[in-house]
């Protein structure tokens, strides 16, 4: 079921959102929107990984797992009503067993796992929109399974499919800029918006906006055009430590900031 922009509603009391990837370079703008939103926030931090928290630290409570390692993830997520699920990569390294397909789609089972397991109501999944130009298409295939799987678990969900990312006033790729200047003409925007990017702090607040709209009946598919209409929507509350003490990347294997994809 698809709710307008407008019929986005917060929770008065705040709620607990649970994490995963909220250290990396999309992540780390997450859980900082949420704070902002007064969200109580939890972030699944890798074991030995945890001084990629940095600012975060006394902001959010933290537990250790591994998205990949189930059994480390058991209990992790129980009392929480969301858990928003940020971890994939576009560079497979088939080699090591990091194909598209342990990235995108395991990571997202073992998670929907957990939450069904921990009795979490709902979970939000980043996807994306279309396959990126130069990325192979067993990407976009893993984000479907991915999708697919969410569907089956029984847990209410948003899928976001989000369009490349990008750094407010960091030099960005020339085919995406022409993406964004061709978005804006009629017609020719209808073809050129799901590949267009966005500002990684927009799209970080139309997630933590939607993580707290979040209930335990309504699925939604989020399109890049909505996506951006809630992040330019969402307001912060109260001051939170600078994105610039984050990590560069911790459990997403993607690369910022040109054309980032989740």
């Amino acid at each position: 079921m698809h709710d307008s922009v407008r019929n986005v509603m917060i929770d008065p009391q705040p709620k607990r959102v649970f994490v995963t990837g909220g250290t990396g370079f999309l992540g780390y703008r997450v859980v900082r929107a949420l704070l902002e939103e007064n969200a109580a926030v939890t972030v699944l931090v890798r074991p030995g990984a945890e001084d990629k928290l940095g600012a975060l630290r006394g902001h959010v409570q933290w537990v250790q797992g591994d998205v990949w390692n189930p059994a480390s993830l058991k209990g992790r997520a129980r009392g929480h009503q969301v858990v928003v699920h940020l971890v994939g990569g576009i560079k497979p390294e088939p080699k090591r067993g990091l194909t598209f397909r342990h990235l995108n789609f395991v990571s997202a089972r073992n998670v929907a796992q957990m939450a069904v397991s921990d009795g979490v109501p709902h979970l939000m999944l980043l996807s994306a929109t279309v396959k990126p130009p130069g990325v192979q298409s067993g990407y976009i295939d893993s984000k479907r399974e991915a999708e697919d799987y969410l569907r089956k678990t029984g847990l209410t969900w948003t899928i976001v499919r989000a369009p490349p990312l990008y750094v407010p006033g960091q030099r960005r790729n020339a085919t995406y800029v022409l993406l964004s200047a061709l978005r804006l003409i009629p017609l020719v925007g209808l073809l050129a918006n799901p590949l267009a990017p966005l500002s990684v702090e927009i799209v970080a607040r139309g997630i933590a906006r939607l993580a707290l709209s979040a209930d335990s009946t309504h699925d939604r598919l989020i399109t890049p055009g909505r996506l951006r209409a809630l992040g330019w929507i969402a307001a912060p509350r109260r001051a939170i430590p600078s994105t610039a003490a984050a990590a560069d990347e911790d459990e997403s294997f993607d690369e910022p900031p040109f054309g980032w994809q989740p």
